[in-house]
């Protein structure tokens, strides 16, 4: 009886490890070896990350499998105003060398982005190649021009096509001058400032955003008088003739229209970084700046302040020396932009104009910038505020 009960746990033993041999011996990795999240700086597995054709860095991929030949990717804040998109039922094929597994397909996320992927994977690394079609491709993806309108006369400038509405509370009717004249500044600095720094933006399909932006220097005294001027559209277009501006290198920026009002701009933080470093004859690693990027970003905002006043000693860029003296609420707004993108809203007017602006509540932790700019106290006017939407009129090229 006993050496029937051995020969029976032997038997199972056998069993067992048969069944297992027949699950994972035929596999290139088992499940456990791929599951894995990649790019991240802390951990071992690394990520080739090329969007549509542009290598992008600090960015992280996630892969599940339960049988290694299926399985989930998750594209980590990869796609605009995502903040993961996940990819299911991939299907793992083993590449002719036999030491890794290819996988390929077109997905249409929950924002209606189209992603056409091609990746290879390891348990060591993932090369992963991205195509990506915004949902509202067809409607945005052009490069802008400001819009322009002059009277017969030309005295009429609008050159730098701001688009400013504020409409008060109801109750607060008595501020509607102060809002009045509030509104024709900002729309009179804002037309000289917009082509002043950015000759113009381009929207491309893939929601990658580029822009040619001034080299010139950028005096606000100057910009100031300009928009108190009065000059006619002429002049004022000779005076940005004057300046000087390049294009800007792709992958710093991204766009994606995440709603019927709703428009996100992502900004390629470890991209920046590189570019300013760049411009300061600085050479930093790119990986480097890439595990410094995904350290800062999941950070909380006591130690991302002490972290970049501690980068900027090598830096010494004039952006990071302002954000590291603005208050706390601003900090934690900024840092949550940095880490999710920049919100902001999207309206079509007509068929011919296109307005992109700062909604209320993203303006509200700035208001003290405006302050300075109005030389004046508006945050007991601004909480009488209903809408504050500010940005730009955008019309597409002829």
């Amino acid at each position: 009886m006993k050496n029937l009960r051995k020969l029976f746990c032997v038997a199972c033993a056998v069993l067992f490890f048969t069944s297992c041999e027949e699950t994972y011996n035929d596999k290139l990795f088992w499940p456990g070896e791929i599951s894995q999240e990649y790019g991240s700086y802390i951990k071992p597995y690394t990520l080739d990350l090329t969007y549509s054709g542009e290598k992008l860095i600090g960015k992280t991929a996630s892969f599940k499998t339960e049988d290694s030949e299926t399985g989930t990717l998750t594209l980590n804040g990869i796609i605009p105003g995502e903040v993961t998109t996940p990819i299911s039922r991939i299907k793992l094929n083993e590449n002719g060398e036999k030491d890794a597994y290819t996988f390929s397909g077109t997905n249409i996320t929950m924002g209606g982005v189209t992603v056409k992927y091609n990746g290879i994977i390891t348990p060591k690394a993932m090369k992963l190649s991205l195509d990506v079609t915004m949902a509202h491709a067809n409607n945005l993806a052009h490069t802008p021009a400001y819009s322009h309108t002059t009277n017969e006369e030309a005295t009429i400038r609008n050159s730098g096509a701001s688009y400013v509405n504020i409409t008060t509370k109801e109750g607060a009717e008595s501020i509607a001058p102060i809002v009045l004249q509030m509104q024709q500044m900002a729309t009179n600095i804002l037309d000289v400032l917009f082509p002043y720094v950015l000759k113009n933006i381009t929207l491309e399909k893939d929601g990658i955003v580029t822009a040619n932006y001034t080299t010139s220097p950028i005096d606000m005294k100057e910009i100031m008088e300009v928009a108190n001027a009065g000059k006619t559209d002429a002049e004022f277009r000779g005076l940005i003739g004057q300046r000087t501006y390049v294009s800007s290198p792709k992958g710093l920026a991204y766009w994606n229209q995440t709603g019927d009002k709703a428009f996100v701009v992502q900004l390629n933080i470890p991209a920046i970084i590189s570019l300013i470093a760049e411009n300061n004859g600085q050479q930093i690693d790119p990986q480097l700046i890439a595990g410094i990027s995904e350290a800062l970003l999941k950070s909380d905002p006591a130690r991302l302040k002490l972290a970049l006043s501690t980068l900027n000693m090598i830096l010494n860029n004039e952006i990071i020396t302002y954000i590291l003296k603005m208050d706390d609420n601003t900090f934690v707004t900024l840092l949550s932009w940095m880490r999710n993108g920049i919100p902001m809203g999207i309206s079509q007017a007509t068929k011919d104009h296109t307005y992109i602006y700062f909604k209320k509540e993203t303006l509200t932790p700035f208001i003290n910038i405006i302050d300075i700019l109005l030389k004046t106290n508006l945050d007991e006017v601004v909480a009488l505020f209903d809408k504050m939407e500010i940005g730009v009129d955008l019309t597409i090229q002829k």
